[in-house]
């Protein structure tokens, strides 16, 4: 491990430090954080995840698996 990963990796640990400590001394705050910031952005990573694809894609992504190759979820094409 040389200088740099090393000071990264005390950077890391001392803000997890920190933010245990901050947890700590005020948990019910941290918890109710946590709870109004998951309600403020759940529509949006929840639209995201089910938005669905393109009726061609998808028909192209049933064919490549009939075919036996496998879907790039990246590329939205076939691989092999």
């Amino acid at each position: 491990m040389n200088w740099q990963e090393t000071i990264a990796t005390i950077v890391v640990l001392l803000g997890l430090g920190a933010g245990a400590f901050l947890f700590a001394q005020r948990p019910s705050f941290w918890i109710e954080f946590g709870w109004r910031l998951m309600q403020r952005v759940w529509p949006s990573v929840s639209g995201y995840i089910s938005k669905r694809m393109p009726s061609e894609k998808e028909k192209e992504m049933q064919d490549c698996l009939r075919r036996g190759g496998e879907w790039d979820h990246f590329r939205k094409r076939c691989k092999g």
